[in-house]
């Protein structure tokens, strides 16, 4: 009662800011990072380990691409407490920081409470708890006023720019706390250019809208900015019919992947043993939502190249550099098995109808898929994996994979997923990685895996959080729930 008394709070205080601003706010979105607490075994102690060295002949699986375009390193995620950035140059009067509109009552005036955190042991309450705060929203969305709103267009704003769109920047960003201005009497003063608060108050923002926090106004961050009440509602009863086709299966051990936060959860009972980014499929080459089952744990796994990832990722490459595939550890073999030198293959006459090779990339540190794969059920091919590409984790939207979901310590995951055997030591894992071999360790006992799209979560303070959407899946699925 007291965390839905919390939630009414807030939303009459918005409100009625927002009849002294004739605008409506959006909720302060953030990246679940939750704590780590103690593992449970499930796993069987004496599992099936099949021991191979690494061999040419083995058949290779059709697993996902390596990532070859190269992405510069971004800041970090980061959800550090902020302040309201004050312009002064807006006016050179008497400046009045304005108080934030999460808690406008609250006696420290000037500061933004700490940005909130999804709590994944809520995770089995999320309906209920959405279905709450629909009612608020639904019952105050006809009272809220005119949205402040500008039209995104394919460019961007930035530092020392000047534009009559910027007004209604300042002010969005204002209603939400990000931005304070100098007040004279009862008047707020906007002005159209960008400056150095400004640029603090959009980085922040971005930081927990999961959007690269560039300080740059582009289109992502303009139609975060234009969310209105009436989309909110929407995306609320979106996820809750994806809540509901959930709820009961999120049950005992299971892995949950959700896409649009590139989080991975290994839940017990309610409890989330652990947690850690991923990298999810490009838009043009989705992680399918569906559900499966963990098998097995594969370490220094070989990559089978699948025809049409070759085709569209790696030919330009070995086009333009005929000792590409030798120098990063991949073999080449014909239809009967036999080993070719990539030098002999006339790659000009290769396509997607005829390909007569099958390629492989051997075990080592450049392989695709890192040290240690996890095999599901599925026809797709899609399964669980590290990388070398450690970079890609400093983006804030990670949508950079052909599938397959890459992990930032798989280590982490394996040691979880094979708790009561030998390998649930992280020394005795990582001397076995060591050797260099591969080894498929078979799991007796098969952990769920759900592959998940979530976009509205609520907090355990009772707040509404947004989170990105890669796919632009909401859309898609507004017409299947006929919303």
């Amino acid at each position: 009662m007291r965390r839905l008394q919390k939630a009414s709070l807030f939303i009459f205080s918005l409100l009625g800011l927002i009849f002294q601003e004739q605008g409506f706010a959006t909720t302060i979105t953030a990246e679940p990072t939750p704590a780590v607490s103690e593992v449970v075994q499930t796993v069987s102690p004496n599992p099936e380990i099949v021991e191979t060295a690494p061999s040419v002949a083995e058949t290779p699986v059709q697993p996902e691409a390596e990532q070859e375009k190269t992405v510069e390193p971004a800041a970090e995620e980061l959800l550090t407490p902020v302040k309201a950035e004050e312009d002064t140059s807006e006016d050179e009067g008497d400046v009045s920081v304005v108080q934030s509109i999460l808690s406008p009552e609250s006696e420290e005036e000037n500061n933004i409470p700490e940005p909130t955190v999804v709590d994944m042991r809520m995770v089995l309450s999320q309906k209920e708890k959405l279905e709450n705060i629909l009612k608020e929203y639904e019952s105050l969305a006809d009272k809220s006023g005119k949205t402040p709103q500008w039209t995104c267009l394919n460019r961007s704003f930035r530092v020392e720019d000047d534009d009559p769109a910027l007004i209604t920047a300042k002010k969005q960003l204002h209603l939400l706390g990000f931005f304070a201005v100098s007040k004279k009497g009862s008047d707020l003063k906007f002005t159209s250019s960008f400056s150095r608060p400004l640029e603090r108050a959009v980085r922040r923002f971005q930081e927990i809208h999961f959007l690269e926090p560039d300080g740059v106004i582009g289109r992502k961050t303009c139609i975060a900015l234009n969310m209105t009440p009436q989309e909110k509602i929407k995306k609320i009863k979106l996820n809750l019919e994806r809540w509901k086709e959930l709820e009961n299966s999120l049950q005992g051990k299971y892995v949950l992947v959700n896409i649009p936060t590139y989080k991975l959860y290994a839940m017990e009972d309610r409890k989330i043993d652990l947690t850690q980014p991923v990298i999810v499929g490009m838009k043009s080459r989705e992680t399918p939502i569906f559900t499966s089952n963990m098998n097995s744990v594969v370490l220094n796994p070989a990559w089978g190249v699948p025809v049409t990832i070759f085709i569209k990722d790696k030919l330009r490459k070995v086009l333009q550099d005929p000792q590409y595939l030798s120098r990063s550890g991949f073999t080449v073999t014909d239809h009967d098995g036999e080993l070719v030198t990539d030098s002999s293959v006339d790659w000009r006459h290769v396509s997607l109808h005829h390909f007569p090779y099958t390629v492989r990339q051997l075990p080592g540190k450049n392989n695709a898929l890192g040290a240690i794969k996890f095999n599901l059920d599925n026809k797709e091919a899609i399964y669980l994996h590290g990388t070398p590409q450690k970079n890609l984790f400093h983006k804030v939207a990670r949508p950079f994979s052909s599938g397959c979901v890459r992990l930032k310590t798989p280590q982490k995951l394996a040691t979880w997923a094979l708790k009561g055997t030998q390998y649930d030591n992280p020394e005795k894992l990582q001397e076995k990685i060591g050797t260099g071999h591969t080894s498929a360790i078979l799991l007796k006992k098969p952990i769920p895996v759900y592959f998940t799209y979530i976009t509205v979560w609520v907090d355990g303070k009772e707040q509404l959080l947004f989170s990105d959407d890669p796919y632009n899946m909401d859309k898609r699925d507004y017409a299947r729930f006929n919303l």
